[in-house]
Parts: C-alpha cells; sequence; structure tokens
C-alpha cells in the first residue's frame, strides 16, 4: 500500500471508526476478564435489565482506581449508535453515522451512512480481518486491519497498526476510559498504565467527579500517538459514558468529533445480526481502490 493511501486510512477510517471505530471492547484484541454478571429489575415492569460486568478487582494500594471502574461499570455484549463529525484543516466536513453490534467474541458488525446516505455495510473479526461493501456501488473489499499504518507529518508510520487504536477505542463503550489492567500508578487525579495486549503507555485525567477529561496513547515514554478528550457525560442503565469525544493524532490536522447518541448492554447478538453476505452482483475491489473511493 502506497504511503499516500495508508496515510488517508488514518483520516477516512479513523474517521468512520474512531469509535468504532471508537468508543466503542468490540473489537478488543485481548481477553475478557472472568468477572461475576449481575443484573437488575426495572420497577414498572418485572423485566430484567441486560447483565452488567462488576469490574475486576484489584490490589488494595489502588482502591481509587477500583472506585473510577466501580462508576463507569462494564458489559460484554453492546450496542452502540455513533455520529463522527471529520474535518480536514482545508475542505468540508463530513458526517458518518455508524451502528454497531459488538458481541462479546470481540466481532464487530457495522453500518454506516455518509452524509445521510447509506455507505458502508461491514463485518470484523477479532484479528481484524474484515469484509466490507460499499453499498450504493456493490463493491466489496476484503483485508486486515493490521495492514493499515497511521503516518506522521514526514510519511513515517507512528505507533501500531490501526487495529491497535481500533481495539483499544472501541474497548471502552464495553469498559469505559479507565484503565482495567496494567495499572502503573494512580492518585492526585490521574491514572497511567501500560496496555498488556498493545504495550502503549496510557495516562489518564480524571475530573473530582470521577468522570475522565483526557486520556493519552504513547509510543513510548513523551512521543504521544492519540489523544481523546471527553465531555458531556451520560448515564445508560448503569452504564456511564461521556457522550462527546475528540480525537487528536499527533501530526494529523483533521479534525475527529465523535457523538455516543446510544448505547445499550444487551444480553446477546442474534447470528442473523452478526451474519454478512455481500450483495449479489457485487464486484470485488483492492483495498487502495477503496481508499480512493473514500476520497471522492
Amino acid at each position: 500500500m502506497s504511503a499516500r493511501g495508508s496515510r488517508f486510512a488514518c483520516r477516512g477510517i479513523v474517521g468512520i471508526a474512531a469509535a468504532l471505530l471508537i468508543l466503542t471492547a468490540c473489537g478488543e484484541n485481548r481477553e475478557q476478564p472472568n468477572l461475576p454478571l449481575t443484573a437488575e429489575v426495572k420497577p414498572a415492569t418485572g423485566e430484567a435489565f441486560p447483565p452488567v460486568q462488576s469490574p475486576p478487582l484489584i490490589k488494595p494500594g489502588l482502591l481509587w482506581v477500583q472506585e473510577l471502574l466501580n462508576f463507569h461499570q462494564q458489559a460484554p455484549t453492546v450496542t452502540a449508535d455513533l455520529m463522527i463529525l471529520v474535518k480536514p484543516a482545508n475542505g468540508d466536513s463530513v458526517l458518518f453515522e455508524i451502528s454497531l453490534w459488538c458481541p462479546e467474541d470481540g466481532r464487530i458488525r457495522l453500518k454506516c451512512s455518509k452524509l445521510n446516505v447509506d455507505f458502508i455495510d461491514a463485518l470484523v473479526q477479532k484479528n481484524g480481518d474484515f469484509v466490507l461493501e460499499l453499498v450504493r456501488s456493490k463493491e466489496v473489499v476484503r483485508g486486515n486491519l493490521r495492514d493499515i499504518h497511521v503516518f506522521d507529518k514526514d510519511g513515517r508510520i507512528t505507533g501500531p497498526p490501526f487495529l491497535a487504536y481500533l481495539s483499544l477505542l472501541v474497548h471502552e463503550a464495553k469498559s469505559g476510559p479507565v484503565p482495567d489492567r496494567g495499572v502503573t500508578k494512580a492518585g492526585d487525579g490521574k491514572v497511567e498504565a501500560k496496555d498488556p495486549s498493545t504495550g502503549l503507555l496510557v495516562a489518564v485525567e480524571v475530573n473530582p467527579d470521577d468522570t475522565v477529561a483526557t486520556k493519552r496513547f504513547y509510543d513510548e515514554p513523551g512521543k504521544e500517538s492519540v489523544r481523546l478528550d471527553y465531555s458531556r457525560y451520560q448515564a445508560f442503565d448503569q452504564l456511564q459514558r461521556p457522550t462527546r469525544m475528540q480525537l487528536t493524532v499527533p501530526g494529523d490536522p483533521t479534525g475527529y468529533t465523535v457523538r455516543l447518541r446510544q448505547l445499550d448492554a444487551v444480553p446477546a447478538i442474534s447470528p442473523d445480526r452478526m451474519r454478512f453476505t455481500p450483495s449479489q452482483g457485487s464486484t470485488e475491489i483492492g483495498l487502495e481502490e477503496f481508499l480512493k473511493r473514500l476520497r471522492d
């Protein structure tokens, strides 16, 4: 893949995903902790809420982090609706609307519209393999998100492949923005951790009310790879999540604003919903051609 095409992947696919392809551990590539399930009953109907996982227990010296995890709560299976505004430094903004179905096994089912027109129908496997269809043109693309990298302003690869960022971002819908593993330091409104699956360093700044203000990922100490700024928290049943996220990639002047419109913890997602079959009569195109379509 050319540097130009791959660099745009950061812009176009981070935009489409920033959730995903943000927020949302749908595509998480780490094992889920073995957590107890709890369920509550809705007073009016007697219907059980979907199971929600209690946060993992951690050593006593990090009780504050445990309190933050308790506040945000976790869920093994979620569905989410997002709006992502991609604003290039020079050019018009583009609005993506995304619906996500994220079962516990790590797959992501995705439907996306661009400027209110059906755009992409896709399935991403836990290992990053994906198949997607450009709905209007009936063109199918296959590949792996490990092959798509973020480039700096000098055209050099920076950080891990896009799959790592997607896994971290999507993980937040299920677990929230507070690191739940690899915590190395906590206190004075800050939590630091090293993600065990990607090796990325994580630094989180916490507000006095236990909401998270900012999260930064580092390829190495002092070298920031992604910054997330959070605001407008909302309760989705037991899950406390920011509904607005500003994503910044160093070296990329494009602005990415993600809005979480709906988040639901559900018991399971049906096999029919997760099944993806390209349209009859569709044609296959390469990844570079797909990136060109995104630029059009």
